[in-house]
C-alpha cells in the first residue's frame, strides 16, 4: 500500500481555511467543469430540482446506495453541501444531522428543509473535528468529500469515533486506477473547476482504502461511475450493461461500506 503522508497541524489549519474559502466561492453542485447546472436563484425549489435531476441522472448508483440505509436510524452527513442527499435521506425516513465546512451551503440547505417542514439539524463544522460524543450515530455518510479535506486519515478516524458499535460508514472516495483519472491526467484537465483548482483532491487505490478503514471490523468496497455527463453523448449512448461493466473495473467512485 502506498504510504499516505501525515499532515502537520499548522499545514492542516491553513489548508482547511483554503478549502473553506474555495467551496464558499464555488458552491458545490452549482457548476460542473465550468458549466452551470441551474439558472434559478440559489435556494428556490427549481434550483434544487435542477441540481437533483443532474446529480441522480449522472450518479445512477447513488439513490440505491441511500435506499439501502435503514429508515428511522440516525445519520450524520459530513460535507452535506446544499443538502441534496440530506433531503433524500430525510425523505427516506432517516434522522439526519448535516455538517458542512461552509456557512453558505448550510444556510441554503436549511431554507429548503424549513420551507417543506422536514426535520433535520445543520451545522458548520470541520470533518476532522466534529462536536459530537463517541458512539453516537447509526450511520456516517459522506459522498465525495473526505478526499477534499486537509487530513483524510484524521477524518476517517473521526468517522470511526462517532459511529455506534455495529454502525456503518458509507463513504465515497475517488479511485486512482480509473478511466477518469487517466483522461484528466492525459488532457491536463482539473478535476473540479477549470478556472480555479481545488486546494486538495486525493485519489486512492482499493488497497489504500482498506488501510484507511483498518480500524473497522468489516469493510466492503465497490467501484462505480466510469464517467458521467461531462463526457457528453458518450454517457448518454453507452448501453447500461457496458457502462456498468466498465464502472466495476475503471470507475471513479470507490463506494465504501465499513462497519464499526
Amino acid at each position: 500500500m502506498k504510504n499516505i503522508e501525515p499532515v502537520a497541524p499548522e499545514v492542516k489549519a491553513g489548508l482547511t481555511r483554503n478549502i473553506q474559502d474555495f467551496w464558499t466561492r464555488r458552491v458545490n453542485a452549482e457548476h460542473i467543469m465550468g458549466k452551470a447546472m441551474t439558472t434559478h436563484a440559489r435556494g428556490d425549489d427549481a434550483y434544487f430540482q435542477d441540481l437533483e435531476t443532474q446529480r441522480y441522472r449522472s450518479h445512477r448508483h447513488l439513490l440505491p446506495w441511500i435506499a439501502a440505509m435503514t429508515p428511522g436510524k440516525t445519520v450524520l452527513e459530513i460535507g452535506s453541501g446544499v443538502g441534496l442527499d440530506t433531503f433524500t435521506m430525510a425523505q427516506h425516513g432517516l434522522q439526519v444531522i448535516a455538517a458542512d465546512l461552509t456557512e453558505v451551503a448550510v444556510k441554503t440547505a436549511q431554507q429548503r428543509f424549513l420551507r417543506h417542514a422536514i426535520p433535520a439539524d445543520f451545522l458548520v463544522a470541520d470533518a476532522c473535528h466534529l462536536p459530537f460524543p463517541d458512539n453516537h450515530f447509526d450511520y456516517v455518510y459522506s459522498f465525495g468529500v473526505l478526499h477534499h479535506v486537509a487530513d483524510t486519515e484524521a477524518s476517517i478516524r473521526e468517522v470511526h469515533r462517532l459511529l455506534k458499535p455495529g454502525g456503518q460508514a458509507r463513504i465515497m472516495l475517488y479511485h486512482r486506477h480509473s478511466l477518469n483519472e487517466g483522461v484528466h491526467r492525459l488532457l491536463k484537465v482539473p478535476f473540479e473547476d477549470r478556472d480555479e483548482l481545488c486546494p486538495v483532491v486525493r485519489r486512492f487505490t482499493v488497497a489504500e482504502v482498506r488501510g484507511l478503514f483498518g480500524e473497522f471490523s468489516h469493510t466492503e468496497v465497490s467501484i462505480e461511475y466510469v464517467y458521467g455527463e461531462g463526457y457528453g453523448r458518450l454517457f448518454a449512448l453507452t448501453p447500461r450493461w457496458l457502462y456498468d461493466g466498465l464502472s466495476r473495473r475503471w470507475g471513479w467512485h470507490l463506494m465504501i461500506a465499513a462497519t464499526k
